[in-house]
C-alpha cells in the first residue's frame, strides 16, 4: 500500500473542508428551528455563519454561532410599550 502525501496547501484545504462540513451540520440546528418557528431568515444566516466560520476557524466559530442563532430563534420578542404615568 502506498503512502498518502499531501502538500501543506492541500492539508489546509482538506482541514477547512472537514471543518466546514461540521459547521454545516451544526448550522442545520438553527435552520430547522428557524423553519419550525417561522424565522427562516435567521436560520439561513445561522447555517451560513456556521459553515463559513467552521471553514475559517473551526469549532471556535461554528459552535458559538449555532448557540447564538438558536437563542435568537427561541427567544421571545419583547414588545416595547409606552408607560403610563399615574
Amino acid at each position: 500500500m502506498e503512502e498518502i502525501r499531501l502538500t501543506p496547501t492541500q492539508a489546509i484545504f482538506y482541514t477547512a473542508l472537514i471543518h466546514a462540513g461540521i459547521g454545516f451540520v451544526l448550522g442545520l440546528i438553527p435552520l430547522i428551528l428557524g423553519i419550525v418557528k417561522k424565522k427562516v431568515r435567521t436560520g439561513v444566516i445561522g447555517i451560513i455563519v456556521g459553515t463559513l466560520g467552521g471553514a475559517i476557524l473551526g469549532f471556535l466559530i461554528s459552535i458559538p454561532s449555532m448557540a447564538i442563532f438558536t437563542w435568537l430563534i427561541l427567544r421571545k420578542e419583547i414588545i416595547a410599550t409606552e408607560t403610563e404615568e399615574v
